[in-house]
């Protein structure tokens, strides 16, 4: 009976709780296409400096291992791109490419 009434509460707490985590998004900048106005705040920045930045290196490493060892099977599939875009591309331009502070979570 406990176990009912919590999952019962729990459903509606989340249920009441998805309206405030609703946002409006911030009209787009039609000077840049695809970005916003809004500076990102200095957490975001320490918080991409400190810790994300330093996983996108490590994302790079093991995304360079992982093309490396599925090289036979993305060749004899040609696939090479696509593994390439997804384990290379991406995490470098997550790393070096972006904005400081640019987080999408």
């Amino acid at each position: 009976m406990k176990r009912i009434i919590l999952i019962l509460t729990i459903t509606l707490l989340s249920m009441t709780a998805l309206p405030v985590l609703a946002q409006e998004p911030l009209p787009p900048d039609p000077t840049r296409t695809g970005r916003f106005t809004a500076e990102p705040a200095g957490e975001f920045i320490i918080f991409d400096a400190l810790i994300l930045r330093p996983m996108g290196l490590a994302a790079m490493a093991v995304g360079a291992g992982g093309a490396a060892i599925s090289y036979p099977w993305t060749k004899s599939s040609r696939s090479e791109d696509r593994v390439h875009r997804e384990l290379v591309q991406k995490p470098y331009w997550y790393t070096f490419c972006r904005p400081l502070g640019d987080i999408d979570f």
